[in-house]
């Protein structure tokens, strides 16, 4: 038997994905350029948000910016892995319960996420599938 389950994902969810994983939960692959650096930046200024993680975030929830994801691996290379926005954030997540990793999601739904819960959630939302780990 299958059916669809309908959950709400809350901006503090969203906030708390993106903090755990640009600090520390996805840190082994990707980076942001500087000039995505500066995109996060120029929306959502230092004395509005010192932290650049939750600036991310508010930068894509809030000024609903694009944000591009490099692999750090490859930082010569300047061409993006993936992208991150309003839209990838929701087929992201979609496909990822759809996929049958929604477990990392409601983790993160039922407070009890951590950077492997985060990692997840991130790189369904940037790159649509786990690419890393």
């Amino acid at each position: 038997m299958k059916f669809n389950i309908q959950r709400e994902v809350s901006r503090d969810v969203l906030e708390n994905i993106f903090v755990t994983a640009l600090e520390g939960g996805s840190n082994y692959w990707y980076y942001i350029n500087n000039e995505n650096g500066r995109k996060v930046r120029e929306a959502v200024s230092r004395e509005e948000e010192p932290s650049f993680s939750m600036a991310f975030a508010k930068a894509i929830l809030d000024k609903r910016i694009s944000i591009e994801v490099h692999d750090i691996e490859d930082m010569e290379n300047d061409e993006p892995i993936g992208v991150i926005n309003e839209d990838t954030i929701m087929h992201g997540l979609q496909k990822m319960v759809d996929e049958g990793d929604g477990w990392a999601l409601f983790d993160e739904i039922a407070e009890q996420g951590d950077a492997t819960s985060s990692d997840m959630c991130f790189q369904y939302m940037a790159l649509g599938e786990v690419v890393y780990g």
